[in-house]
């Protein structure tokens, strides 16, 4: 199979600085989104839902810009075997919601 693209995604998380891996598994799903536009808008849900919620507080967020590597069969394989980790080639904080 011959290499693809590599894939521009956003996806968001809290902010923690004292985290040491951020693409190890936490046990909480992450999301992925096409486009910053709708990773942004599921944030502000999000946020709505938390604030709404006496019970709840919400604490900041960090909106985030993926790029995978070139997609192959292999890197597929590496997605599905180890997590997402393994295809993201870099990524940064494009934004933080406090």
């Amino acid at each position: 199979m011959s290499q693809g693209e590599p894939l521009t995604l956003y996806t968001y998380a809290g902010v923690n600085e004292a985290r040491g891996d951020r693409w190890a598994y936490t046990g909480v799903p992450n999301f992925f989104f096409c486009d910053e536009g709708g990773a942004r808008e599921a944030l502000r849900e999000l946020r709505g839902d938390i604030e709404s919620d006496p019970d709840d507080t919400w604490t900041p967020m960090q909106l985030e810009k993926i790029e995978t590597v070139p997609l192959s069969r292999e890197s597929i394989l590496a997605l599905l075997n180890d997590g997402i980790g393994a295809v993201v080639n870099q990524y940064e904080i494009i934004d933080i919601l406090d």
